[in-house]
């Protein structure tokens, strides 16, 4: 019988679940045919799918004049003025990344006085998956690829600036309660001891994507295309670095030191001449932080956050001179 109250209830929950996740998906399509309702350009709008919802927006596959289209909806308050620099970062990158083998998605309409976005679809294979079952020769190549393709979206705006690493380790904040906030304060203890090595030395930095994870890059044959372009802030193009490999590292388990040395080394390679401290103690850092707040947020499988945990405790055991 307790068994089966236990299956009853799993059932009822899961429905719950559906049932809420509807009722999102619902309120999400009426708000975006709002939006759409009376613009001329887009009488031609069919609404397909509910692709995302998140805090700030939502994201829907569509089909404009039969061809397919995405459209996401800044929700927000500063809706309009997010739409407005997000279509300014993705056309500024199209100029340079519109064709050849590395290559940003191109955008579509723009309306000024709208909170939406539209983007032509990007078919093929996102890269998390490609390099999940990829042989180590195929990985390697991939990873080299990717990091040629953060190379050329920056190449034009890297400069040298001062490092301040204080406002990152705060971002550590484990909620209280969760069976990882021993570790992550281990974390935030091994930042602080790289801090002040940090501090102030010249970093390189650039106009990032700011999400740069490999479940943002299609590949469709040789081509690969980067998605979800939004940042425009100015941040180390470390971070970005360290950012697709923490979110890599999920799908694996640590291979001993701070780092796979051979995911460092491929895109590391691909990004090309990068000096020493930036690909040593500030990439090192950060790839930490990274780890924390992937961790932190974690809503992936058990097991992918078990490779995480498991990274993060190879990295805090991992002695090395952060200098």
């Amino acid at each position: 019988m307790a068994a089966e109250s236990a299956v009853e209830t799993a059932a009822s929950d899961a429905l719950a679940r559906w049932s809420r996740k509807q009722a999102r998906e619902t309120a999400a399509f009426a708000a975006l045919s709002d939006l759409l309702t009376g613009e001329a350009a887009l009488d031609g709008v069919v609404l397909a799918e509910c692709l995302r919802i998140a805090e700030d927006r939502t994201v829907f596959l569509a089909h404009l004049d039969g061809a397919p289209l995405v459209i996401k909806h800044f929700t927000g308050a500063d809706g309009i003025a997010r739409a407005a620099q997000v279509h300014q970062e993705l056309t500024s990158r199209y100029a340079i990344m519109g064709s050849g083998l590395l290559q940003v998605c191109e955008p579509k309409l723009f309306l000024p006085q709208k909170p939406l976005t539209f983007r032509a679809y990007q078919a093929g294979e996102r890269l998390d998956t490609i390099l999940q079952n990829a042989i180590p020769a195929a990985r390697a190549q991939k990873l080299r690829q990717a990091g040629q393709w953060l190379d050329l979206y920056t190449s034009d705006s890297r400069k040298t600036a001062g490092f301040g690493p204080w406002k990152w380790i705060k971002r550590i904040a484990p909620q209280r309660g969760t069976p990882f906030a021993p570790l992550l304060n281990r974390l935030k203890a091994r930042l602080r001891e790289q801090a002040p090595h940090l501090m102030g030395k010249p970093v390189q930095v650039a106009r990032t994507h700011g999400d740069f994870a490999a479940l943002n890059l299609i590949c469709d044959g040789p081509v690969m295309t980067g998605i979800d372009i939004e940042n425009r802030h100015e941040l180390a193009v470390t971070k970005d670095l360290a950012r697709f490999l923490a979110q890599a590292q999920s799908y694996r388990r640590p291979q001993g030191g701070w780092l796979p040395n051979p995911d460092l080394d491929a895109i590391l390679e691909g990004f090309g001449p990068l000096p020493e401290f930036d690909r040593g103690p500030v990439l090192r850092f950060f790839y930490g932080v990274e780890l924390g707040r992937r961790l932190m947020g974690s809503q992936g499988t058990e097991a992918e956050t078990e490779n995480l945990a498991s990274a993060l405790r190879s990295y805090v055991n991992f002695q090395t001179d952060s200098r």
